[in-house]
């Protein structure tokens, strides 16, 4: 979203578990697919910011530990998503967990680095693999079809994460609040080069920017009053987005 682990110098990701996808376009008449394996279990490695002084070390992890630090995160997400994260406690996160205080304190040194955590796996699960799938894609409309349709389907299936991300990462200290918004600079960035693509070389610089992020509040605004379980499914809302932006952009520009 622009606006899930961070990846900014020296540091890495190591992913427990991936879920595979494969996305069908065609292409001038012609059939292809692109196969994108998913992080599922996302776990920064080598932290080396200052800010983990205390518990396990997220690289170090094992699988199991792993799976609690994805708990715990998740549930915070959860409550901060709906609360609210200056309203939600350490007490509040441990008692929805069902772990003591001083587990979730084994795993994360403060409710800021649960909402760094959360904050920035959020990012980069929208960042994952992005322009490796982008490269295989040669029409730059199916190009952001692509974009619009794995945006949503990332926020359908962590809703709390983008929630919490749109809401709450001003809580952050401005150290690590720049940081996450850098991975969303570089998401924009990807988007206004396919946007580039699309409008073509005589396209102006403000006009591009200014369709990103139109694009972005579409996608964005649906936190809003889009439940995936009750409302349209992600396909069709993303069909949806789909059409009304490449159709808009066609009659107001092309």
């Amino acid at each position: 979203m622009i606006c899930g682990l961070l990846r900014d110098a020296g540091h890495l990701l190591h992913v427990d578990l991936y879920s595979k996808r494969i996305d069908f376009f065609v292409d001038m008449g012609k059939i292809s697919c692109i196969i994108t394996y998913q992080p599922v279990c996302i776990i920064p490695a080598g932290r080396n910011d200052g800010m983990k002084t205390r518990g396990i070390r997220f690289d170090t992890a094992d699988p199991k530990q792993s799976k609690r630090i994805m708990k715990i995160a998740k549930i915070a997400a959860e409550l901060f998503g709906t609360k609210g994260y200056l309203e939600t406690s350490i007490d509040n996160i441990a008692a929805a967990a069902k772990v003591t205080k001083g587990g979730v304190y084994h795993y994360f040194r403060s409710k800021t680095e649960i909402l760094y955590f959360i904050c920035s796996t959020y990012v980069d699960l929208d960042l994952e693999n992005l322009e490796d799938s982008l490269a295989g894609i040669e029409n730059p409309t199916e190009k952001i079809r692509f974009i619009i349709f794995r945006h949503i389907k990332h926020f359908s299936t962590h809703e709390y994460g983008a929630k919490t991300l749109l809401h709450e990462a001003y809580c952050l200290p401005s150290k690590y609040y720049k940081q996450v918004k850098e991975r969303e600079r570089q998401y924009l960035q990807i988007v206004t080069r396919v946007l580039f693509e699309y409008l073509g070389p005589r396209a102006k610089k403000d006009l591009v920017t200014a369709l990103a992020f139109s694009l972005f509040g579409m996608m964005n605004w649906i936190y809003s009053w889009y439940d995936p379980r009750k409302s349209l499914k992600p396909e069709e809302l993303s069909n949806l987005v789909f059409e009304i932006f490449t159709k808009g952009v066609k009659g107001a520009v092309l």
